[in-house]
């Protein structure tokens, strides 16, 4: 189940951006990091894997912000690899929310296919920040989606682990 956590009068000048995580307070405390983007946002949720699988089908999306520790059948590593799997989706920037900082872990995130990686306890200025870049990145290329071969989606998200 999805739920607009909000909407932007502008929708067709807005951005949509998805938040993938297991309890709804949490993707609204995401939300909250969000306000005062410079670009006018509108939020939508989902809880688990499936559900934010269905979601892409049906709406269009600018970025992805998913919690690695997610409810049901697939974790946020096999969604990103999901994603990353749809010719439909393939492109899209994807924000991976870790529960620490295991190399293991942050190079699971990489091999999945998220483009920045920000590890818990969410700071505000830092996600502000990585949206901010994916967005500018996004605009730069003129499109709605990030350009830009899996290499090069792979260089950036080497200069993201630090």
């Amino acid at each position: 189940m999805f739920e607009l956590i909000e909407k932007q009068s502008e929708k067709s000048q807005s951005s949509r951006i998805l938040v993938v995580e297991g309890y709804l307070s949490q993707a609204k405390s995401i939300g909250s990091h969000l306000e005062g983007l410079a670009s006018p946002i509108e939020l939508l949720s989902a809880t688990d894997a499936e559900t934010a699988l269905s979601l892409l089908d049906r709406e269009s999306v600018s970025l992805l912000i998913i919690d690695v520790c997610l409810r049901g059948k697939m974790d946020g590593f096999d969604l990103c690899r999901a994603i990353r799997a749809s010719v439909a989706n393939r492109e899209l920037p994807i924000i991976l929310l870790m529960s620490g900082h295991l190399s293991l872990e942050r190079s699971t995130g990489i091999s999945a296919g998220a483009d920045l990686l920000l590890h818990r306890p969410v700071v505000k200025e830092e996600l502000f920040k990585m949206v901010q870049l994916l967005f500018e990145l996004r605009s730069t290329h003129g499109t709605g989606k990030v350009k830009g071969t899996s290499e090069d989606r792979s260089i950036r998200r080497l200069h993201s682990v630090g």
